[in-house]
């Protein structure tokens, strides 16, 4: 009994420290047995590591020296995606694109700049530069990394992963919608997101990213299809929202993609964790009743945010499942909490050697695109 005691104890501690660092408040970390241990796997399940550095290097240096190579890295990947970003531009120095998530967050969004934890780079294009784009990175040195699965597996994805040695992972998009089923139910036109982008400095390149709006609701977008259980993605709507100066532009943005839910759930999470500013009225202006916020109010107080240490979690179905509605949320997460006992069950099978794609893989993906996205006359 009390182990369990002295563990909840640390855990609580350990979440309101968490949740300190976000915030940006002096850390006071008690003398608790196992705390350190306990604030090192929190801080990195988070993906705050980084920052939480930052804060404990005078308050506990010992603590901060724990995660100074957490520091490191993101750093060091930071300038790596700058160069990156830099080869990018000088390639499709003619051609409309955008760069959005880590780098920008990273640059502009951040607490600390240049210190939040990230991976791949995305890049967005037009579906009638997709070809060309493409074509001319591969040629510049990058190769594709996507295998055959990736491309062409039922679904046209709305990006093909691309490396080359010493640089960035690279996403081209173009599409922030992946696939074909979710392209039904969001309504996200890559030409309205290019023709708003801003431009931005990161590092000595300027690119251009999405405008303020198309921001907020991309994160939030993405944090819902992410489970929204990590308080970097809180962390990054919070402070997106922080900048917004027209929510009827935010409301209307949403409902043209049809991201009321996944916006209301998110914007709601990291009100509730990290007091973000948002109208007391925004669920109804997003079409949402007062049923789903209830319910979306209860997860979160059953399972508070800070407080969860792995991705498996009833918040992060919740979040993967939200639809308009109180109940088609519930079903839509019971069912696919069922999905996930049944694939568990399922004997485990031995997983096919990774193939890259080749080149006509990639030739057919982009037919396939022209095809989608009816541009095949455009761009041939």
């Amino acid at each position: 009994m009390r182990h369990t005691t002295l563990r909840r104890t640390v855990g609580r501690a350990v979440d309101s420290l968490c949740v300190d660092v976000c915030l940006g408040r002096r850390l006071e970390v008690p003398e608790l047995p196992g705390i350190e241990d306990e604030l090192v796997r929190a801080v990195r399940f988070h993906r705050i590591a980084p920052l939480a550095h930052v804060a404990l290097r005078e308050v506990r240096p010992d603590l901060a020296a724990l995660l100074r190579e957490d520091r490191d890295q993101a750093l060091l990947h930071h300038v790596r995606v700058t160069t990156t970003l830099a080869a990018i531009s000088s390639t499709l120095t003619d051609l409309a694109w955008a760069t959005f998530k880590g780098p920008v967050l990273s640059e502009s969004l951040h607490p600390v700049a240049g210190l939040r934890s990230y991976g791949d780079l995305d890049v967005l294009v037009a579906p009638t530069d997709l070809r060309e784009a493409g074509q001319r990175l591969l040629t510049a040195g990058w190769e594709v990394l996507a295998t055959p699965d990736d491309l062409l597996n039922g679904e046209v994805t709305g990006e093909i992963e691309l490396g080359r040695a010493g640089g960035a992972v690279i996403d081209l998009h173009w599409s922030l919608v992946l696939s074909d089923t979710l392209r039904r139910r969001f309504h996200v036109p890559t030409a309205d997101l290019l023709a708003r982008s801003t431009p931005l400095m990161i590092g000595p390149v300027e690119v251009r990213t999405f405008d303020a709006t198309d921001t907020l609701v991309h994160l939030c977008h993405h944090a819902a299809f992410s489970g929204a259980v990590r308080l970097i993605h809180l962390l990054d709507s919070d402070q997106a929202a922080r900048r917004i100066q027209d929510w009827d532009l935010v409301v209307q943005r949403t409902r043209s993609w049809g991201a009321g839910p996944q916006v209301g759930l998110v914007l709601a999470r990291a009100q509730r964790v990290l007091g973000t500013p948002v109208p007391s009225d925004l669920d109804r202006r997003l079409g949402l009743s007062r049923a789903f916020g209830s319910l979306m109010s209860a997860v979160d107080r059953a399972w508070p945010t800070p407080a969860l240490r792995g991705d498996a979690s009833w918040p992060r179905l919740v979040a993967r499942a939200v639809r308009p509605s109180a109940t088609a949320t519930a079903t839509r997460a019971l069912q696919n909490a069922g999905l996930g006992v049944v694939t568990r069950a399922r004997p485990a099978t031995v997983p096919e050697q990774n193939v890259q794609a080749r080149r006509d893989d990639v030739e057919a993906w982009f037919s396939a695109v022209e095809r989608v996205a009816g541009t095949a006359s455009v761009t041939r």
